[in-house]
């Protein structure tokens, strides 16, 4: 009796240690996708990557400059990024968007993406000078999708050679991306869309994409900006007030009547400290208000901050 409940007990450890050891679902079917990334060179900077895929006996692998970057899950089903040849102390960012393609039982390259982000700038992570406020808004976008095919498995050290879709076939895809996003909106600001749960099963805020928020500014339209900007409150709700802020950034100057997102854009930049752009923006939302016969419902921290007070 003492070995066979042994032997439960170490069957038992072992599930435990399967369940716990998984770290990403990349293929959008709920089961994990175990994954491994083994340096090629003694420097580190070149990896092979290799996904098995989880409920058959298939994997796959790639090789990629990855320096101190890695694979993270995506924010849409189905679908994982890498930060490539990555360094944190590099302010110029690249990375490659992956999406799963159930008949060629691979990850497709997608989207990639550049952009700068200065906060990570030596001069403010080192040298304790403080980081400006623009500064820690991400820029210089430079996002381009992909034209169908390259295979993550395609991936050798140089890369294959790809194309980018047109201009309107892009938005068109970005347009696609927002229908999953559409879908979840009405969860609100606690739903899935910005919050996950850990292995514990306690919420966890989830990680925004930067150059997909960026994407979503290159689709307003009078079709969708009521979403747009309701996502983007939820994102000043859920403390993504950088990510509000670019988005509502893009709503205002496309449709600067709506009166809703003024006030949205002029929280965003109050919270972050940019008050000197947020006191104009409370003047502009308190006029149209009353000129609306609307004065009464003006928020008293709006009034407040009309000044700068």
């Amino acid at each position: 009796m003492r070995v066979v409940a042994f032997l439960v007990f170490a069957l038992l450890a072992s599930v435990v240690n399967a369940s716990s050891s998984c770290e990403a679902e990349l293929n959008g079917d709920g089961i994990c996708d175990p994954y491994g990334v083994r340096p090629l060179e003694d420097d580190g900077t070149i990896s092979r990557i290799t996904i098995d895929i989880g409920g058959g006996n298939k994997s796959v692998s790639g090789v990629f400059e990855l320096g101190d970057g890695g694979l993270s899950v995506g924010y849409l089903p189905g679908e994982f990024s890498l930060l490539l040849d990555f360094y944190t102390r590099n302010t110029d960012l690249t990375q490659y968007s992956f999406k799963w393609n159930s008949a060629r039982k691979d990850w497709v390259l997608y989207k990639k993406s550049t952009w700068a982000e200065p906060s990570r700038n030596e001069k403010y992570t080192l040298g304790g000078e403080k980081v400006p406020v623009e500064a820690l808004f991400p820029q210089k976008f430079n996002v381009q999708r992909v034209a169908c095919c390259t295979l993550f498995s395609q991936f050798p050290e140089n890369g294959p050679d790809f194309s980018y879709l047109s201009n309107e076939d892009q938005l068109a895809e970005i347009r696609k991306d927002f229908k999953y996003i559409l879908g979840k909106l009405p969860q609100g600001e606690k739903g899935e869309l910005f919050y996950g749960l850990d292995d514990s099963g306690n919420k966890v805020r989830r990680s925004i994409p930067q150059e997909l928020v960026y994407e979503l500014t290159l689709i307003i339209s009078n079709d969708n900006v009521g979403p747009l900007n309701d996502y983007a409150y939820y994102l000043y709700r859920s403390k993504n007030n950088v990510l509000a802020a670019l988005l509502l950034r893009g709503i205002h100057k496309k449709f600067p009547e709506r009166v809703v997102a003024t006030l949205n854009l002029a929280d965003a930049y109050w919270d972050i400290g940019m008050k000197s752009d947020a006191c104009p923006l409370y003047k502009e939302y308190i006029e149209k208000m009353t000129m609306n016969g609307k004065g009464e419902r003006i928020p008293q921290a709006a009034k407040s901050r009309e000044n700068c007070n």
